[in-house]
Parts: structure tokens; sequence; C-alpha cells
């Protein structure tokens, strides 16, 4: 795939309708003969447009948002899992293709494709979501696809994430600590059938290594660790005068941490 002009890209028979970081645009890949009338057959609101292949009766559904949200590192989690939660359904609703990575899509605008336009309707996920049943969606675990992956992915790298960046508190940690979460990210993304592309584990990876780096720092750290000792009034573990032990990190770390004054 070559990122081209818009003018060039206008003219190819697939296209990618959305921003690599944003999306506007749902896309259903329905593989079965009527796939153009299958919103209907399901009783789901009219799509933007239907692009079908006339030799087989395949195609692309496609609904418009009206807000369209960010999935960069800059992006927040909820209107992501809120979109990844319709978006499954929609598609169990259509059975549509699970495999479907929904990057390229047919180009509405190539004469190869018989395109329908149903309305030019922009819906808010709030209007989509009246339409489904989200109890158990998106779908998680190996079985994720769509932007459910990018959820997926986010919730059990981050729970990591919290507890293995201590590991990492030292002068100028922030690039090691950065390759350790790409490298945690794309292990987890292997482990679908349907793996993400390599720039969403990119944007996730960035997304919750800056967030670690700005909330979980040494001082931060310590500074909790003694809030909680004055709370307890001794009812918990003495001190063994131990201090790495308070902190959750080795001997050889804690010092290597107080003599670069992290602590």
């Amino acid at each position: 795939m070559v990122v081209r002009s818009k003018a060039h890209a206008i003219k190819k028979r697939y296209i990618q309708i959305n921003h690599p970081q944003c999306v506007t645009y749902l896309v259903f890949d329905i593989d079965r003969e009527g796939a153009a009338f299958a919103w209907y057959d399901a009783h789901l609101p009219p799509p933007y447009w239907s692009s079908t292949n006339p030799k087989n009766g395949h195609a692309h559904v496609c609904y418009r948002l009206a807000i369209p949200y960010p999935t960069s590192e800059l992006a927040h989690l909820a209107p992501i899992k809120y979109a990844a939660a319709i978006q499954s359904a929609f598609r169990a609703k259509l059975q549509a293709d699970t495999g479907y990575a929904g990057l390229l899509t047919k180009n509405p605008l190539h004469a190869h494709w018989k395109t329908m336009y149903w309305s030019d309707y922009a819906y808010t996920l709030d209007e989509l979501a009246d339409f489904v049943d989200l109890q158990g969606h998106p779908i998680k675990g190996r079985e994720a696809i769509g932007l459910g992956r990018n959820c997926d992915t986010f919730e059990m790298v981050r729970k990591w994430a919290y507890r293995a960046i201590r590991e990492y508190w030292q002068p100028n940690y922030q690039e090691a600590w950065m390759n350790a979460v790409l490298a945690r990210c794309e292990a987890v993304n292997v482990g679908y059938i349907y793996p993400m592309q390599p720039s969403e584990v990119k944007a996730i990876a960035k997304s919750i290594a800056k967030w670690t780096m700005t909330h979980f720092t040494p001082q931060r750290f310590s500074a909790s660790q003694a809030k909680k000792g004055r709370k307890s009034k001794g009812g918990g573990r003495p001190s063994l005068g131990e201090p790495w032990e308070a902190l959750g990190v080795s001997r050889r770390t804690y010092f290597n941490r107080k003599k670069a004054g992290l602590l």
C-alpha cells in the first residue's frame, strides 16, 4: 500500500477511507449474494453507501459518523471502547466477515463496483447503539477483532505497565521503556487470529508508555508509600530497614536510583 494524493487515490479500485489515526466511517465486509441489502434484512438503519462486486453480489457497507474520533496515542479510551462495542454488534447482525481489517475498502467512486447511496445522514454513536444489543461486545481475547483489539490490547498492557515501569526507573529510561511497552503490545497482537496493523500497535504502545511515565514516577510512588505508612498506624508489616521492599524493587535497583537522585 502506498499513500497517494487524493486526486490519484480516488482513481483506484480500493482505497483507505479512514485516516490512519481517526475513524470517520465504519465499514463492513459482507461476503454473500445480496450483501448490499444486509442492513435492511437485519433491521439496521440505512448506511451511507454500499459497493457491490457485480460478479458475486458481495459488498462493503459503510456508515458515516457525525463525530469522528481519534485512535492515536492522544485518544481517550472510552469512545474507542464504545465504538468497538457498536462495531462488533453491527458486524454480528450483518453477519459480516470477522477477518476484515477495515483498512481498505471498495472505492465507491470506481466504476468497477455497483455503488448505491442509501442515506447522506451521519450517525452519532448513540444513534447506532440504539439498533443493537451491546451486551457481550466487543469480543475479548484471541477472538477480538476490529476496534475491539485496540481496547483489549490497551487493557492488558496498561495493567502490566503500572508495575513493570518500576524496573525501568533510572536516568534517561524513556526510550527503553517505550521499546518495552511496544514489545509487550506486539506480543499481545500476534496472539489475535487477525492481528492489527503495526501503526495501530505503535499508537497504543505510545499512549500507554507516555501515560505511565507521567503518572508513575519514583517521586510519586515514594510519596504514595509514605502516605500509606502514615495511615497504617503500625498495623502493617513492620519495617526491617529494607526500603527497597516497600518500593517493590530489588536492593540493587533501590541504590542505583538513590545514587541517581531519583529517590
